[in-house]
């Protein structure tokens, strides 16, 4: 009776959480090798800024492809549909320091 319980029970779970440790370790040490680094620190900075929506309201499919624009294209923050005019203000005020240090 012993013996079929070890054989029903626990056999399976230890089978299954070695399972389970040997993919969430997989999975940790493919996080760090595969992180995506941003491309300009700036983009971050201005989309943590944006409202956040991803509504798309702007013409582009998010707030990260919009932080992008305005940064790389030079687009104004206003194209943001949903933004508050003081959040718009510190982006562009923002955008003005990083010219400045240019």
């Amino acid at each position: 009776m012993v013996l079929s319980f070890v054989n029903q029970f626990i056999i399976p779970v230890l089978i299954l959480g070695g399972i389970g440790l040997l993919f969430g370790i997989l999975i940790a040490l493919l996080s760090k090798v595969l992180a995506v680094e941003p491309e300009d620190d700036r983009i971050e900075t201005v989309q943590s800024m944006l409202p956040g929506y991803n509504c798309g309201a702007c013409g582009y499919p998010g707030c990260n492809a919009f932080a992008t624009a305005i940064i790389n294209e030079g687009k104004d923050v206003s194209g943001c549909k949903p933004i508050k005019p003081n959040q718009a203000e510190l982006i562009r005020e923002f955008l003005r320091k990083q010219e400045e240090t240019n």
